[in-house]
């Protein structure tokens, strides 16, 4: 059984990743630090919800802000992500005593096809 500490933590990590947009960015932040700007870009969101998004990360302990110029840039947290694991994942998120796997579409993919039968 987990402690009530941990299940919290869990739970802010699941509500923080258990969105969307949010989805999208964390995968987008596996390849490195980006600035809102050009996360808003990838995802097709405007940069006001992109800002909104990455302070709930931020605010659930997965992501680092620093500035660069007028820019604000997140980072995963490296106590949190770490990046590979194998063919097909990009990293892992750990929280609690909880691990998340991040894949890539195409293994992700695959597991689905499996999991079908």
């Amino acid at each position: 059984m987990i402690s009530q500490a941990d299940a919290k933590t869990i739970a802010a990590l699941l509500a923080a990743v258990g969105e969307p947009t949010r989805m999208l960015l964390l995968h987008r932040l596996t390849a490195g630090p980006s600035h809102v700007g050009a996360l808003a870009d990838l995802v097709g969101a405007p940069v006001v919800n992109v800002s909104h998004h990455l302070g709930v990360m931020r605010q659930a302990g997965l992501l680092d802000d620093t500035r660069a110029g007028r820019r604000k840039v997140y980072a995963l947290r490296d106590d949190v992500y770490t990046a590979g694991g194998g063919a097909g994942v990009l990293g892992t998120l750990r929280r609690g005593g909880f691990s998340l796997v991040l894949r890539t579409e195409e293994a992700a993919a695959k597991v689905r096809a499996k999991q079908a039968g």
